[in-house]
């Protein structure tokens, strides 16, 4: 049996203590990695005690199959409602899949499950109609909804649906008591997103894809992830399936061993590209929309943002994904392309949940908070921190940013860039030092540290008498960055999709 842990076991208490109210539906709200399937099997668990009756619902395989897993550890017979599956009618506890619920809950020969306690996972789905079919479906019943966000892109509030919200812990705190680990956040480039049309509340599916899928930008992509990746088992969120398949084949092209998963691909093919990231046989993981909810693999440390969105909740549950520790996993890093981190802030500052829609004055207020709270991007290593008062020194490097550098702000929605301060000849002249000892280790030509100084700093070394420096990590990485973008310049047309 699994041992709760205090904040788990606190949720639980505050759900029986508005059920014991008369309130029969209540929304629980805890962090993706805080462990809500084990929640829901505790209190499952404890219905069954009472000779009472679950059903536990979803809307995606991977999610019911999850639960079925964890209830199978609680040692719990139960049935697994869903297509492909044989039907368990007898057990106690039911795992539905909504569209099967739906699909055959007009029908005659359908056995309906009786329920005393329903549990919702991703609740924040629940104000759909597929949802509100299953819930009438059940007037009498207590249920639970289990959501990391409680909150939808149209702004609208789940309180037509729930009486109560339960809140288990925050990413703050989980990270505090070591449930989760620390982020680290990195935004090497921001796309412009102008000229991108609002539907339902996020960025047009198609210009989004036409923006983010260029070579540029997805060679940048590979290239940073080289520079800062630290070769850790990578997760990629892209704008379209097509961008996907893409940011896979740039990785792969540059040695890079890397996989790509969709909605529309066989299972078999999506769990064998999961595996293959599981056992090390790949180091970077492509999807698009897939990867977002219900996927567990706590050894992944990186995750690459290269989708633009508009949700504050899908923002959360695309970093979400790297969170849960793991050994000798220190932290997790955050490597922005999309601008996430300026249009949502940091993960761990979530704001205080509730029940109701969110106004137009509650959005305008929490934009002015967002300006005034507004992150800054290091010019010298694109660490992304929150500045604290009378100390605007990266804690990364330790970096001191002064008003000529190029620091990255975000007013009424616009990117504001400032000139970029001078590096000092002191800097310059060590980096062609550890180029020369680099050429002459590699057997280069003579020009060849000349020619990549250039690309560094826009300019030939205005000194070529220098004593070679062994090279360093730093210098290295830049060395892979331009053998990735000369690969990419020759070789993009045969690798576009």
């Amino acid at each position: 049996m699994n041992e709760l842990r205090d904040y788990q076991n606190k949720a639980i208490d505050d759900i029986r203590f508005h059920f014991r109210r008369g309130k029969k539906r209540i929304l629980l709200v805890a962090p993706t990695g805080s462990g809500k399937t084990v929640i829901a099997c505790e209190m499952m668990s404890k219905t069954k005690e009472k000779y009472g009756f679950n059903l536990f619902v979803a809307h995606r395989r991977e999610l019911i199959m999850q639960t079925s897993r964890k209830l199978a550890e609680f040692k719990m017979p139960h049935g697994v409602l869903m297509a492909q599956k044989s039907p368990n009618t007898m057990a106690s506890t039911q795992v539905a899949s909504i569209q099967t619920f739906n699909a055959r809950i007009d029908r005659e020969d359908f056995i309906k499950p009786i329920a005393t306690l329903i549990i919702l996972d991703e609740a924040h789905r629940s104000i759909s109609n597929s949802f509100k079919k299953l819930i009438e479906q059940y007037p009498n019943a207590f249920i639970v909804g289990l959501t990391a966000t409680p909150i939808r892109a149209d702004g609208k509030g789940l309180g037509g649906i729930y009486d109560e919200l339960v809140e288990c812990g925050s990413i703050r705190s989980l990270t505090n008591e070591g449930y989760l680990v620390k982020n680290r956040i990195v935004a090497p480039s921001i796309p412009d997103l102008q000229k991108i049309r609002i539907v339902a509340g996020d960025y047009d599916k198609g210009q989004l894809n036409k923006r983010m899928n260029t070579p540029k930008l997805v060679g940048d992509i590979v290239s940073h992830w080289v520079k800062y990746g630290e070769n850790r088992p990578t997760v990629v969120f892209a704008s379209s399936i097509a961008h996907s398949k893409y940011i896979s084949n740039i990785f792969n092209h540059n040695g890079i061993p890397s996989g790509h998963i969709d909605g529309v691909m066989d299972e078999i093919e999506r769990e064998r590209q999961l595996q293959r990231l599981k056992n090390d046989e790949i180091k970077v993981l492509c999807n698009c929309m897939v990867l977002t909810e219900g996927w567990d693999e706590p050894k992944v440390s990186c995750v690459i943002l290269a989708r633009p969105t508009k949700s504050y909740g899908m923002y959360l549950q695309m970093i979400g994904r790297s969170l849960r520790p793991y050994p000798n996993k220190v932290d997790t890093l955050i490597i922005d392309h999309s601008g996430a981190v300026y249009e949502h802030g940091f993960p761990e500052d979530v704001p205080k949940w509730t029940l109701k829609p969110t106004s137009k004055k509650e959005k305008e207020l929490k934009i002015i908070e967002k300006v005034e709270k507004q992150p800054l991007t290091c010019t010298q290593c694109h660490f992304v921190y929150k500045p604290v008062k009378d100390d605007s020194s990266c804690p990364n490097c330790s970096h001191q940013p002064t008003k000529k550098e190029k620091l990255l702000l975000v007013k009424q929605g616009r990117l504001v860039e400032l000139p970029k301060i001078k590096p000092n000849s002191h800097d310059k002249e060590n980096f062609y030092a550890q180029l020369t000892f680099y050429a002459k280790q590699k057997g280069f030509k003579e020009g060849w540290a000349s020619w990549t100084f250039k690309k560094k700093y826009g300019h030939f070394p205005h000194s070529k008498r220098v004593f070679p420096v062994a090279t360093g990590k730093d210098v290295i990485k830049f060395i892979q960055y331009c053998n990735i973008r000369n690969a990419k310049s020759k070789n993009m047309r045969e690798l576009n999709v």
